[in-house]
């Protein structure tokens, strides 16, 4: 592939071809003397030359995004180069002349325009013949022509209409006072640097293993409080239950549950192809997590040392969200203090929670009243009240949180407290339910 001395080498072979179609046509006697040339069109007026001269002026570079997207970056995010990035052109050419006497640029640029709109590629002959001129000792041109008569990508020429308006912007720009001539459009032209790119040591072994694709699919979820059951279906769970997965293709050659970020072993005796078991984390976070089959595929063993250990990323099923409720302390769950009167006649508790498996400090937390008992009028009064969330510090793991209560009457109440969505359980009995219960004080 081309290296930064391929602009340098299009310019050359596009001298090449002009000369090479005007000399082809007519004789030294009928064009008279010439020259070619890649400058600036000012510097063909000033100094005057003494013969016709041409320029092939590349005045304009276009990226080519179809050819440079073909490349990954050159360097990797930790700063090693993995790849020579390919930048890719299209090059505007200005093709246009100067001659001290009225009329004698026209003879050659006729023929040059004629020689590009009967050829308009350069070939790849015509590159490796222009790579065998003559050249100056040590010049890159020669091997940058041979490089690009390598390149992927043919070198076209294409002759680019400028309205009137785009065109004087041009001569503008080249502030010249050369006028006569043509936009070409020559690409595309492909380079890369020459740098070498980071490589692993040789391969002293192939490993290669045959496995299965078994498209793990999770259809529903069951959950028990021990691994003899019974299972019920449910989307909301406690930490420390057992989950029953069913679907298909769960077992796998290495497999594993992912709890949220969590990552759970599965006993091979509690797996099938069409059912899982595994016991949640006993300190999972109330709230929303995802559950996911995660199978892996083990090294292929080799003969070569050292051997094979760990795992090669394999399949992942569908996710499944589930609810982790919250889990309150067996004794002394509530306490209620801090009383204070208000200016409207109501009164304020702080009633602080306790759990058994801690929640985060600035998870959403809400308390939910139930009256134990009918007011006068029959009815049994329902609150609800939200904590406050912390506005410093982290969100670290607490055993209690605490929330005001405003405007509740003396009396038990059933109590439950949702983080972040999740609700706790009620207590329950052959009685029916039993708690947990706050009492609120006169």
């Amino acid at each position: 592939m081309p290296d930064g001395f391929a602009l340098a080498a299009l310019s050359q072979a596009l001298r090449t071809r002009v000369r090479q179609a005007i000399t082809e046509a007519a004789d030294v006697a009928q064009t008279g003397q010439f020259d070619i040339v890649s400058k600036h069109p000012e510097l063909l007026a000033s100094p005057t030359p003494g013969k016709a001269t041409l320029t092939l002026y590349p005045c304009r570079l276009v990226p080519n995004p179809g050819w440079a997207s073909s490349r990954q970056a050159a360097y990797s995010p930790r700063g090693e180069r993995r790849a020579n990035s390919l930048l890719a052109l299209d090059v505007q050419y200005v093709l246009a002349g100067y001659s001290p006497e009225a009329g004698d640029v026209e003879r050659v640029l006729g023929l040059a325009l004629l020689g590009l709109h009967e050829t308009p590629q350069l070939s790849r002959s015509l590159l490796l013949a222009a790579a065998s001129g003559n050249f100056p000792a040590n010049s890159p041109l020669p091997q940058a022509l041979r490089d690009l008569a390598d390149q992927p990508a043919p070198i076209t020429i294409a002759p680019q209409p400028l309205e009137l308006e785009a065109l004087s912007q041009l001569w503008s720009t080249l502030n010249s006072g050369v006028r006569t001539g043509m936009v070409y459009l020559v690409g595309t032209l492909l380079m890369e640097s020459r740098r070498r790119a980071a490589s692993a040591p040789p391969v002293r072994e192939g490993r290669l293993s045959v496995t299965q694709l078994r498209a793990p699919n999770i259809l529903r979820t069951l959950f028990a409080t021990t691994t003899a059951g019974p299972f019920r279906e449910r989307t909301v769970a406690s930490p420390g239950e057992i989950l029953r997965i069913e679907g298909s293709g769960l077992r796998g050659d290495v497999t594993r549950l992912l709890v949220g970020d969590r990552s759970v072993a599965v006993d091979p005796a509690a797996l099938r192809p069409d059912r899982l078991e595994a016991a949640l984390p006993g300190n999972l976070r109330p709230g929303l997590v995802t559950l996911q089959v995660q199978q892996d595929w083990p090294k292929p063993k080799g003969k070569q040392p050292p051997p094979a250990t760990g795992v090669v990323p394999g399949e992942r099923s569908n996710i499944v969200p589930i609810a982790i409720r919250p889990v309150l302390a067996g004794a002394g769950t509530f306490t209620v203090d801090g009383r204070l009167d208000l200016p409207d006649g109501k009164v304020s508790f702080d009633v602080t929670a306790k759990f058994a498996v801690p929640v985060g400090r600035k998870q959403r937390f809400e308390l939910l009243l139930n009256a134990t008992t009918a007011a006068a009028d029959g009815t049994f009064g329902t609150f609800a009240f939200a904590a406050p969330t912390p506005t410093t510090g982290g969100d670290t793991n607490t055993t209690q949180r605490k929330v005001t209560i405003v405007g509740v009457a003396a009396g038990t109440y059933l109590a439950r407290v949702v983080v972040d969505g999740a609700e706790s359980a009620l207590n329950e009995d052959a009685t029916g339910v039993t708690g947990p219960i706050v009492t609120v004080p006169a």
